[in-house]
């Protein structure tokens, strides 16, 4: 070998123990990093991606396979057991607590938390942990045992989420793997049992109201009763009004006074106009404050601040609203023990309305194909307005009107107005009875093919006048102007200014 032949041999030689000696370091590097990962978890996976091919397991085979699950969290403990067959003899799927607690509980909740921990795919990460302290597995956030019915115990603890959020660690039977499990899943078995409470409020329907008691303090406000509902014959004077039907009648603050259903949904439920369906929407529950409180005080219930007792053909509760904390407001059922919240803008109408913007205020409000006579009396005038029914060529009832005002024939229009005047005359206000009012000033009486009735009104003060209906007793107001645009308009009738 010439000595060009040997200097080739040695330049080849040395190129062959670089490149050896850098893959040694590569290798070297390699070792480190997985070293590393085994023992700081430093190097958890943060993509799907790279666990999509991973093997993964499953806790339970099917629902068949399972006898119980409990999990412990950091909230308390979970026991789970299937139900298989419900109260009425059904064969059924759900899950039911082993411990029932003192509130209704969520059934598909509760479902969801017992196929989250026997349904769940834990997907191995392919590396064995000495320290479990940086997967958060060494005080785990959970741990499941689901028991099966051969009585093997499977056991899953659940550390902390993985940097992206989209999984959390994972350690199966005490082994030092590492697992992912979706967060999804993870999530549903961190729940406590308070949040599988089931927020729904029973469902009433204002229509089909059968009795309504408010109270604010104890002390009764408002009580709405359902009564028959009546309506008068339309008539064909043109203009004329229908006297509004109304299934439910006041009896509390302002007796027999018929209620508005609409304007009654909208001012003590919030309800938008057309809807009458108080309902989880309308009340809105939040979540279980306390199941077995000792102090119903420290929430505001001793008394309570309102209670509310709605009863419709379906459904019925008595519901108690206590203090206010924040945005909501502490609440119970008066049967039930568990406080719990409910959100104080939802409930902002029922706390704050106003008893006499949903009834009929009007004094004596009848329709004019029942009315025959109004009779108006003062110190110093009379007027005796007379209604002629006249039937209608057509039949079936239909009718025109015409009339007279001391005895002085009046055409349909001035009749029309005058009349709508007079039944239109509506109370301002509603006070305490007044035992002894002031003097009389007004008396108008109606005669009705159901009777008569008679509205007497005292000097109150400067502005109103105290009104007496029937016999109940006097305590309405009504403004002075009001009697006197109907003075004027019959003294203007028989001066023919009218």
């Amino acid at each position: 070998m010439d000595q060009k032949e040997k200097q080739l041999m040695k330049k080849k030689l040395v190129t062959f123990i670089t490149v050896g000696f850098v893959l040694a370091v590569l290798l070297l590097i390699q070792y480190t990093i997985q070293k590393e990962y085994k023992h700081a978890g430093t190097g958890a996976i943060e993509s799907a991606e790279t666990i999509e091919s991973t093997p993964t397991i499953s806790v339970a085979a099917a629902r068949s396979d399972v006898k119980k699950i409990k999990i412990v969290n950091t909230t308390g403990t979970v026991e789970l057991l299937p139900a298989n067959v419900t109260a009425s003899g059904n064969v059924t799927s759900d899950w039911v607590l082993e411990t029932k607690p003192e509130f209704p509980v969520n059934q598909n909740a509760v479902n969801q938390m017992a196929e989250s921990a026997i349904g769940t795919k834990l997907r191995w990460l392919g590396e064995q942990a000495t320290d479990m302290g940086p997967f958060g597995l060494d005080a785990a956030k959970a741990e499941v045992v689901v028991t099966l019915a051969n009585g093997e115990n499977r056991t899953v603890k659940i550390g902390k989420p993985t940097p992206d959020q989209t999984n959390y660690y994972a350690a199966f039977n005490n082994e030092k793997g590492i697992y992912l499990m979706n967060s999804g899943d993870a999530k549903q078995l961190l729940l406590s049992t308070n949040e599988l409470f089931d927020r729904k409020i029973p469902e009433i329907n204002v229509r089909s109201l059968k009795s309504v008691e408010v109270f604010k303090s104890g002390k009764l406000i408002l009580d709405v009763q359902a009564k028959t509902n009546k309506q008068s014959v339309v008539a064909s004077l043109p203009g004329a009004h229908l006297v509004p039907a109304s299934d439910l009648v006041m009896k509390y603050p302002v007796p027999n006074r018929d209620v508005y259903l609409e304007d009654f949904a909208r001012s003590v439920f919030g309800l938008r106009d057309g809807a009458f369906n108080v309902t989880g929407a309308t009340i809105q529950i939040g979540s279980v404050v306390e199941e077995k409180p000792l102090d119903l005080g420290r929430y505001g219930l001793t008394p309570p601040a309102v209670e509310l007792k709605i009863q419709d053909d379906q459904n019925k509760y008595d519901l108690l609203l206590g203090e206010t904390s924040g945005d909501e407001v502490y609440a119970k059922f008066a049967d039930k023990t568990y406080i719990f919240s409910i959100s104080k803008a939802s409930i902002q109408s029922l706390m704050t309305f106003e008893p006499t913007k949903f009834i009929d205020r009007f004094l004596a409000l009848t329709h004019i194909v029942d009315c025959d006579e109004i009779v108006i009396d003062t110190a110093s005038s009379k007027f005796d307005v007379k209604i002629n029914h006249v039937p209608l060529a057509s039949g079936q009832g239909a009718e025109e009107q015409n009339g007279t005002v001391n005895g002085k024939v009046i055409g349909v229009d001035p009749l029309r107005r005058l009349y709508q005047m007079i039944i239109g005359l509506s109370f301002d206000a509603f006070i305490e009875p007044v035992d002894k009012p002031g003097d009389l000033v007004i008396t108008i009486r109606y005669t009705t093919k159901q009777g008569g009735k008679t509205v007497t009104f005292y000097s109150y003060n400067d502005n109103f006048y105290l009104v007496q209906v029937g016999d109940e007793p006097a305590h309405y107001l009504i403004n002075e102007q009001a009697i006197a645009e109907v003075l004027t308009a019959c003294n203007d009738i028989m001066a023919d200014r009218y």
